[in-house]
């Protein structure tokens, strides 16, 4: 088990979406949200993953697919 942190960044119809949902339903993963702005056109999101690491990789390549931008972070950005 690890955890990671990414900034995922989203628009549109996809600020509308349960994306976070989505992702607990198809992926066995602990979620920590640690951050989030999210409006009718933009959302940015500052989430833990904690897990298997194959299931991590899986798990952002989906939310990639679905249009997602997601990049790594700094752990000292979204401490606290």
């Amino acid at each position: 088990m690890i955890k990671q942190r990414y900034w995922l960044s989203l628009d549109g119809n996809l600020c509308k979406r349960p994306l976070i949902w989505e992702l607990s339903r198809n992926f066995d993963l602990i979620f920590n949200i640690r951050n989030a702005s999210i409006t009718g056109e933009i959302g940015i999101i500052g989430i833990e993953l904690e897990g298997n690491p194959e299931v991590i990789k899986e798990a952002v390549s989906w939310l990639e697919s679905q249009g997602v931008h997601v990049e790594p972070v700094e752990i000292s950005t979204i401490e606290g």
